[in-house]
């Protein structure tokens, strides 16, 4: 008698669950435009903290996002060409790690040490690329931060 009450709590279970199907089929258009609503948050919360330590900072708002702006495209360059740099060290490593598959039995202590030899490769490889490009970054570091303050106080 308990089993049978059980099966039938499982079938009532069942068909109250499967009544519900449709409303767990997913919308596309309203995921994307939910997408698109966290997007446009995310922007308005960050312009209001740029506005927010701007105020704190007492510099000129207007004059802050010249600044941030001038900054972006000052590193622009650098950071791409840091991307295209790391990408051929990546390039590289997936290359040396085939080969390292290739020429050593699967699980081999030979495979291993081929393998983290080419991820050593390629740390170095992409710590040259950061090197590359470190004194560029730090001039539109400096840049940034001289133009903020130059910056006049917020208007009253």
């Amino acid at each position: 008698m308990r089993f049978l009450r059980l099966s039938l709590f499982v079938a009532l279970g069942c068909l109250a669950f499967s009544g519900n199907a449709t409303a767990l089929t997913a919308n596309p258009q309203c995921v994307r435009d939910a997408h698109g609503d966290y997007k446009l948050c995310a922007m308005a919360c960050r312009e209001n903290l740029q506005v927010d330590k701007d105020l704190c900072r007492n510099v000129d708002h207007d004059c802050a996002e010249a600044c941030r702006a001038g900054r972006q495209a000052c590193v622009d360059v650098p950071l791409g060409e840091l991307q295209t740099c790391k990408a051929g060290c990546n390039s590289d490593l997936a290359a040396a790690r085939q080969a390292c598959k290739d020429n050593n039995p699967e699980g081999s202590p030979e495979r291993d040490a081929c393998i983290d030899a080419a991820q050593v490769v390629a740390f170095q490889c992409k710590d040259t690329c950061r090197e590359g490009v470190r004194d560029e970054l730090q001039l539109c570091r400096r840049s940034f931060r001289a133009c903020m303050r130059a910056c006049p106080p917020t208007p009253e």
